[in-house]
């Protein structure tokens, strides 16, 4: 039984502005810690900065620079979990990872063709050989949530 006690949450609200992904960096470089592994550690800043430009490039394409970006942490001895909340349009990523994965499975994929769908190719990466659980919802009125998740080993 997992008791939030043990549940250890960190928040950080940066701008929408490519210009703070140094501050998402400096923030997330806390959990590089005993708490999880460096390869997990590893695993879940390329997600948190992958995420997080997506966000600033096509999410808040037409919104103000100062459109918040809100991101949070999790980890408990269960889990590592991240999330980043946007104000953009509602966007299928499972669809889009699903499509792009059947063209990957094609033995002419040449990913070098497809810098535009780079973020499908490490979110299908961290899902399909990591083990992390990735999804994209809009959970209130105007707010979507990336989460990605990863269960810690002996949990």
């Amino acid at each position: 039984m997992e008791t939030n006690l043990l549940v250890h949450k960190y928040t950080l609200q940066v701008a929408s502005d490519i210009d703070a992904m140094a501050t998402v960096v400096e923030w997330f470089n806390q959990f590089n810690n005993n708490q999880i592994t460096y390869q997990t550690w590893l695993e879940g800043q390329t997600g948190l900065l992958e995420g997080f430009t997506n966000v600033v490039r096509h999410a808040h394409i037409h919104l103000s620079s100062e459109t918040p970006v809100d991101l949070e942490v999790q980890i408990s001895p269960e889990y590592f979990q991240i999330r980043i909340w946007d104000q953009g349009d509602i966007f299928d990523l499972e669809a889009a990872l699903e499509s792009f994965h059947q063209e990957t499975s094609q033995s002419e994929f040449d990913p070098l063709e497809h810098e535009y769908q780079w973020g499908c190719i490490f979110f299908l990466k961290l899902r399909n050989d990591y083990g992390w659980t990735i999804s994209y919802m809009r959970e209130l009125e105007n707010k979507n949530c990336l989460l990605l998740k990863k269960q810690l080993a002996g949990s």
